[in-house]
């Protein structure tokens, strides 16, 4: 479903200039299938998080960022990442996977084992994964300039739209 949207003015510099937007449904550039389990009052649990690229359109996932906020009873973790770097803050119990560029041929995959305090019961919840991405030269929301009227300049503009892809706040929930 397309919508029309108004008319909407900005000032650049001091230029004004209008600008006509079609947006479509946005589609979520990247799948993840994720495991993250706890040992029914154990003292271990288990990660295991795959991400791959969806709705790219052959453009190159950039500056993708998992971040995981383990319950408390999290002491350390012992994780092995295929692609990219991973690091964890027992203060804040963070764990954070940087993965850089996506390599759609060798997918990332992080697992590995969680060590909990002795005797803490299961956690109630599971830890949500935090995607962080870029996309560049692609509006993943179908976002278009399709007019562009400048007014007030003796020289004629050249229509050239620079688009980025860039995530906000996407969750997954495990």
């Amino acid at each position: 479903m397309r919508h029309m949207l108004p008319y909407n003015k900005w000032e650049f510099t001091e230029t004004a200039f209008v600008a006509v937007f079609l947006l479509s449904l946005v589609a979520i550039p990247v799948y993840v299938k994720q495991n993250i389990s706890f040992l029914e009052a154990g003292s271990c649990g288990r990660l295991d998080i795959t991400i791959g690229p969806k709705q790219t359109m052959g453009k190159t996932v950039e500056g993708l960022m998992v971040t995981v906020h383990m319950p408390k009873a999290v002491l350390t973790v012992n994780l092995t990442a295929t692609q990219g770097t991973h690091t964890y803050d027992l203060a804040t119990k963070v764990l954070v996977w940087d993965i850089g560029k996506l390599n759609p041929q060798k997918l990332p995959n992080l697992r590995g084992s969680l060590s909990m305090q002795p005797g803490a019961p299961k956690p109630e919840e599971y830890p949500s994964l935090n995607i962080d991405l870029k996309i560049q030269q692609l509006a993943i929301s179908g976002l278009k300039v399709s007019r562009l009227d400048m007014y007030g300049e003796k020289y004629k503009p050249f229509k050239g739209v620079k688009y980025l892809t860039k995530a906000g706040k996407f969750q997954v929930r495990t």
